[in-house]
C-alpha cells in the first residue's frame, strides 16, 4: 500500500489529472480506514493535532476533507462498541469527590446539549425567511460544529490513564511544533503573507489559511507549555514557546494578539519578577525580527489609517453591526436561525452587502437565536467556568488537574475575547480545541483524585 501511494502521488502530481487522482483517493481512504480501524487510540491523537495543525484536501469548490472527517467516523465507532466504552463501564469513579465532578460535568453538558438543541430547531426559521436550500447550508455548519463537540465525549472515554493523558497532551505540542515550522516554512520560503493554521495539500497557490485560528490555536499550545514546565521545567518549552510566539506574530491577527493579552493579564500574579523580566527581554529581541508586514499592519489597526485594509475591514465591521442590529429589531424575539443572518442581510443596508457573518459570536448567537439563545450561551459559559473552578477544589496541587483548572479562566477568556471579533466558535476547530481542554480538565481530575487511593 505504501509503495503504490507514493507510485500514484508521484504521477498524479506529473498530471494533475483523475485518471490519477482518483485511484490515488481511493487508495488513500482505504489506508485510513484500516489504519484508524486497527488503531483508534493513534487515530485519536491524530486527529487531536489536527485541531492545531489542519491538513486540508480541496475536493469541490470550496468544499474539502481533512483528516478528522477521514478518522473521526472509525474511531467513534471505537470507542462506542470496542475496549473504550468497555474500560469506561468496568472503571466508573466511585466516591464523593468524584460525584462533585460529574455533578459539575453534567450541568456543563445539559447545558450544552440545550444550546445545540435551540440551534438545531432555528434551522426551521432558516427555511422560513430564506428557503429549504440555505437551511440545508447552515445544517452543514451546524454539523461541523458539532463534529468539534464529539472531541469531549471521544477524550472522556480514551483518556482514563495518566499514560494516555500525557499522549494526548504530547500530541498537541508535536501539533503545535509543526504549525510553526511550517509557517516559518511558509512565510519564508513559500512567500505566504499570512501564517494559518489550515495546510491545503492540493493548492499551492495559497497552501495557509484561516491566520485568526492559527493565532488562537497558539494560545492553547501556549497555555500546554506553561502547565508542562510547571510540572517539569524543560529548555525545550522555553523554545518552543518562542517559535510559538513567533508564530502569532506571523498570524498577524489582531484577535489572536487581543486573546494572548487576555490570559497574560489575567496569569501575571503567578509569574514571578524575574520570568516577567525574562519573558520582556525575549519579546524585546524577537519582534525585532518580525517581517514589515507585521509592522504596517499593527501600526494602521492602531492609527486607522484611512484608504487602508485595516481601516476598511474595521469600518466595515463597524457598518455590519449596525446592519445586525436592524435585523435584531425586526426578528428579536426568534432570532433568523443558526447563521441565518448571512441569507438576509442584504434586504437590512442600502448597499445591498451580503454581509457571511456578525463578526462576534456572541452578537451572531443573538441574531441567530434570539435572547433565549444567547441566556441559554450565558449559562454555557458559567457552567464552564464553574467546572474548572471545581476541578480546582477537589485536585490535589501539583496534579495536572490542578495546573490546568488554575490556567483555566485565563485560557477560557482569551478565547472569548477572540470570539468578540470573530466567530470561531461556530467552527468546528475552535469548539475541538475546547472541548479537548476541558475533557483533559475532567479526566486529569478524576485520575488525581484515583492515584492516592490506588497507592
Amino acid at each position: 500500500m505504501i509503495v503504490g501511494l507514493a507510485v500514484l502521488a508521484g504521477l498524479a502530481a506529473g498530471d494533475p489529472s483523475p485518471r490519477w487522482w482518483i485511484p490515488l483517493a481511493t487508495l488513500a481512504f482505504g489506508v485510513t480506514l484500516y489504519v484508524s480501524a486497527r488503531w483508534p487510540f493513534a487515530s485519536l491523537l491524530i486527529i487531536l493535532g489536527s485541531t492545531i495543525l489542519l491538513v486540508v484536501v480541496r475536493v469541490v469548490g470550496l468544499r474539502s476533507v481533512n483528516l478528522i472527517d477521514l478518522l473521526m467516523p472509525q474511531v467513534l465507532a471505537a470507542s462506542l462498541w470496542g475496549r473504550a466504552r468497555q474500560e469506561a463501564a468496568a472503571h466508573a469513579e466511585v466516591g464523593p469527590l468524584h460525584n462533585r465532578l460529574h455533578a459539575a460535568e453534567r450541568r456543563f453538558t445539559n447545558a450544552v446539549l440545550l444550546f445545540y438543541g435551540l440551534a438545531a430547531l432555528s434551522l426551521v426559521q432558516v427555511a422560513r425567511l430564506a428557503g429549504v436550500p440555505e437551511a440545508f447550508d447552515s445544517a452543514l455548519h451546524l454539523m461541523r460544529a458539532l463534529q468539534g463537540l464529539l472531541f469531549y465525549p471521544l477524550c472522556l472515554l480514551w483518556l482514563r490513564t495518566p499514560e494516555r493523558i500525557q499522549q494526548a497532551w504530547n500530541a498537541i505540542v508535536v501539533a503545535g511544533a509543526a504549525l510553526a515550522l511550517l509557517n516559518l516554512v511558509g512565510v519564508s520560503v513559500w512567500g505566504v503573507k499570512r501564517a494559518g493554521m489550515t495546510f491545503f495539500l492540493n493548492n499551492w497557490d495559497a497552501p495557509l489559511s484561516t491566520p485568526n485560528e492559527a493565532g488562537t490555536a497558539t494560545l492553547v499550545v501556549s497555555a500546554v507549555l506553561l502547565i508542562r514546565h510547571a510540572m517539569r521545567p524543560d529548555w525545550k518549552n522555553y523554545a518552543l514557546g518562542a517559535v510559538t510566539v513567533i508564530t502569532l506574530c506571523l498570524t498577524q491577527s489582531r484577535s489572536g494578539i487581543l486573546a494572548w493579552g487576555t490570559f497574560a493579564l489575567f496569569t501575571l500574579r503567578w509569574v514571578r519578577p524575574a520570568q516577567l523580566l525574562a519573558g520582556l527581554l525575549s519579546l524585546g529581541v524577537l519582534l525585532p525580527l518580525m517581517p514589515e508586514s507585521f509592522w504596517i499592519r499593527m501600526v494602521r489597526s492602531v492609527v486607522v489609517e484611512r484608504g487602508t485594509f485595516e481601516a476598511s475591514s474595521l469600518f466595515q465591521r463597524i457598518y455590519g453591526w449596525r446592519v445586525a442590529w436592524r435585523v435584531f429589531l425586526e426578528h428579536g424575539w426568534t432570532g433568523v436561525g443558526y447563521l441565518g443572518f448571512r441569507f438576509v442581510s442584504h434586504a437590512y443596508n442600502e448597499l445591498n452587502m451580503v454581509f457571511e457573518t456578525v463578526e462576534n459570536y456572541f452578537y451572531e448567537v443573538l441574531i441567530s437565536m434570539g435572547p433565549v439563545g444567547l441566556l441559554v450561551l450565558g449559562v454555557v459559559i458559567v457552567r464552564l467556568f464553574q467546572l474548572g473552578r471545581e476541578v480546582g477544589r477537589v485536585a490535589p496541587p501539583g496534579t495536572l488537574a490542578h495546573h490546568m483548572a488554575k490556567y483555566h479562566t485565563p485560557l477560557v477568556l482569551g478565547l472569548m475575547v477572540a470570539n468578540m471579533t470573530g466567530n470561531n466558535f461556530m467552527g468546528m476547530v475552535g469548539l475541538a480545541q475546547l472541548s479537548i481542554w476541558t475533557a483533559v480538565l475532567v479526566r486529569s481530575a478524576h485520575s488525581a483524585i484515583t492515584e492516592p487511593a490506588q497507592a
